[in-house]
């Protein structure tokens, strides 16, 4: 980990283990994915929040605030209160539906929001503001501490989070959490997560931060050193070369427990992860040996992970898949297809998809669906044009403001190199929720507010101070 200078204000002590324990309990707490650990979460993220932002108060954001507001704005507007009329005209299939869920609202009418739970909407929008709190101080207060430090936090906490899996997977318990906790709901856990695709979503943010880690140490530690194998191998004796063997074994580690989730979707994005990893290798290594070199980095790290689950497993898992109903998906794509199409301006309201399937689920009606298991049709059923809209703006805002940041960098910088690793994750990530709702863990948001952070952030000229 980078050393702290003497002159290091206590703020920025006391932000970074505010900054780390926030991640520790959003994973560990099963992902925050119940009340009792997501509003803690929440709760810490806003402090997070507030205590980056005045560390670094003095620096200019680096967030596309009005896009923030835009998507808070639609989310209270389907909170608050409306008249009976007004609601009819804008979403006319929403009272009928509320008058099914209420027998109390069926009987006496009256004003209704243009949510079908209000309550459940409510919680979302607390999550959204402490995340956009978070977001808004994080990316300001990266600029000031770096964000080497930021990469540690990260590694060392998904090791724990590998290691606790990988443990877990070698004494065969597949039903129990902590060897006590058994979910309300019937899943595959591993790790602290109630469902295997969720810990695997995790690991695909978290392991190309990792990978940028020991892509900035080697290329850092090469720059200028002779292109002799015996030079490369004697720097790897320095201190500097050990926290690069160090940040690989995590990386292979935490791979090894992706592997092991056996989750189609996150070991696809891990596939994806480490292709883009190569991608970045070739734009930011200088010299041919070098580009080797790094280049060789994802693809051991993916040998070993494939060789430690077994190639056999691997294959067996991805051929048992009915590809033309993409495992029970298709059913549950076509109902929230469907609830779009009913809710087409306003939506059903954030966070209300497992209210509006109890009515409106015509698929696999064996089990209840409470997720869309694709979390951009999901959003589209909960949101409608009202919050779909200013969702797109903020994707577009943020994705020119990333633009900007690597045009402004130094290739040969860590700050580069770290935010090359943050965009792979994001990318990993998305492709992921196109068949999974990862994100929907408030434990994972929270890593994917924090990859954003750095991507996002704005070094201090000249670069190397900021890391």
């Amino acid at each position: 980990m980078t050393p702290v200078r003497s002159d290091t204000p206590l703020s920025v002590h006391v932000t970074r283990v505010a900054v780390a324990l926030t991640l520790a309990w959003g994973v560990f707490a099963f992902g925050a994915t119940y009340r009792w650990a997501s509003e803690p979460l929440a709760a810490a993220c806003l402090s997070c929040g507030v205590l980056a932002w005045w560390a670094a108060r003095r620096i200019e954001a680096a967030v596309p605030l009005l896009s923030i507001a835009l998507v808070a704005a639609a989310i209270l507007v389907q909170l608050c209160p409306l008249p009976a009329a007004v609601v009819a005209a804008v979403s006319p299939n929403l009272l009928g539906a509320v008058s099914q869920l209420d027998a109390f609202y069926a009987v006496n009418g009256g004003p209704h929001a243009l949510s079908l739970q209000p309550s459940d909407g409510w919680h979302a929008l607390g999550l959204f503001v402490s995340f956009g709190m978070l977001l808004l101080g994080l990316s300001r207060f990266l600029s000031l501490a770096g964000t080497r430090w930021l990469l540690w936090v990260v590694t060392a906490t998904s090791v724990l989070l590998a290691v606790f899996g990988i443990g877990q997977k070698a004494l065969g318990d597949g039903i129990h959490i902590y060897g006590f906790w058994t979910p309300k709901m019937p899943g595959t856990p591993f790790g602290p997560f109630v469902n295997r695709n969720h810990f695997a979503g995790w690991m695909v943010m978290a392991l190309p931060l990792t990978i940028g880690l020991v892509s900035m140490g080697l290329a850092r530690g090469f720059r200028g050193l002779k292109p002799s194998l015996r030079d490369r191998l004697l720097w790897l004796g320095t201190p500097s070369g050990a926290r690069v063997l160090l940040a690989l074994f995590a990386a292979t580690v935490m791979a090894v427990a992706l592997m092991l989730t056996m989750s189609r979707s996150g070991m696809a994005s891990l596939a994806l992860a480490l292709l883009m990893s190569g991608g970045m290798v070739l734009a930011g290594a200088r010299g041919r040996g070098g580009r080797s070199l790094l280049w060789a980095v994802p693809i051991a790290i993916v040998v070993l992970a494939v060789a430690w689950a077994g190639i056999d497993a691997v294959v067996a898992r991805f051929a048992e898949t009915s590809w033309t109903e993409f495992d029970m998906r298709r059913g549950a794509w076509a109902d929230a297809r469907d609830i779009a199409s009913r809710f087409i301006v306003t939506g059903t309201g954030l966070n209300t998809y497992g209210t509006a399937t109890l009515l409106f689920q015509r698929h696999d009606l064996a089990q209840h669906y409470a997720q869309a298991h694709n979390d951009y049709l999901q959003l589209w059923a909960e949101g409608g044009l009202l919050l779909a809209t200013p969702a797109a703006i903020f994707a577009v805002a943020v994705a020119a403001a990333i633009r900007r940041r690597f045009q402004e960098d130094d290739r040969s910088s860590s700050a580069w190199w770290a935010r090359a690793g943050a965009v792979t994750g994001l990318i990993a990530i998305l492709l992921q929720e196109c068949f999974d709702f990862s994100l929907q863990m408030p434990g994972n948001a929270a890593l994917f507010v924090v990859l954003c952070a750095i991507a996002l952030h704005r070094p201090l000229r000249p670069a190397a101070r900021s890391l």
